[in-house]
């Protein structure tokens, strides 16, 4: 999924794991709802796919919903049984009154004999934690299968932010991912389910993210960005991110 982006002050754990899940997140892709996959392979739906796209994602972590965040993404065929793809992530900036970039992702899926395939995804980008950047990488592998809906992916990774107490944020790994992408009337919609764990010294804090990518083609990411509608973070929250 890297991202510059701005989070409501933190304490302790919390700061670190809200820094570093942006950008995973940002990273791959989703959590169950699948409409037809009707080509059947996962070689026909990449190839269905392949051009630009501009698209919303939607975003939660523990249950608390974040700004939305825009991406253009871009996928190339290399040969029958390899696909790359490029992301681009931007949020809205109210002081300039237009998207800015916050982040990018590389991802390289190989079809496998068997049908399947694997994708790894590398990234890498700025966050702000109490408006302090920070330096963060992260790589994810996923094996996607063939399912009635269109394709579903299991993996894990881990993730990286510079400069935290403790050493906090070089032991970020995800413990899980599930992804879901589906193609309908020329929408594509690729759904997110990503628990990541951090851990020093005594201590690990978990953090569960949902996301929900909505595309459809185009390059022009400006044309679909509006001016967010602020969220505020709940009641002794801890955790509270814009992407």
């Amino acid at each position: 999924m890297f991202q510059k982006a701005s989070f409501s002050k933190l304490r302790g754990p919390g700061r670190i794991a809200t820094a570093a899940l942006g950008l995973v997140l940002i990273l791959s892709v989703s959590a169950l709802a699948q409409p037809a996959n009707p080509s059947g392979s996962i070689a026909n739906f990449f190839h269905s796919i392949v051009g630009e796209w501009i698209g919303t994602c939607e975003q939660s972590t523990n249950g608390e919903k974040a700004e939305n965040k825009y991406f253009h993404f871009v996928v190339t065929q290399v040969n029958s049984n390899s696909y790359n793809s490029k992301f681009e992530y931007f949020r809205f900036d109210d002081a300039k009154g237009a998207p800015i970039p916050i982040g990018s992702d590389s991802v390289i899926t190989t079809i496998k004999p068997d049908g399947k395939a694997e994708t790894k995804l590398d990234g890498k980008g700025i966050v702000l934690v109490e408006n302090k950047p920070k330096n963060q990488t992260h790589s994810l592998v996923e094996v996607l299968s063939n399912v009635p809906g269109g394709l579903q992916g299991k993996g894990t990774g881990k993730v990286s932010v510079s400069g935290m107490p403790l050493g906090l944020g070089k032991n970020g790994k995800v413990n899980s991912s599930q992804t879901a992408w589906a193609l309908n009337n020329g929408i594509l919609t690729i759904n997110q389910q990503i628990n990541v764990g951090f851990r020093a010294l005594f201590f690990t804090k978990k953090f569960n993210m949902q996301a929900k990518y909505t595309a459809q083609r185009g390059s022009d990411v400006a044309s679909i960005i509006k001016a967010p509608t602020k969220v505020s973070a709940k009641p002794g929250s801890k955790l509270s991110r814009q992407m």
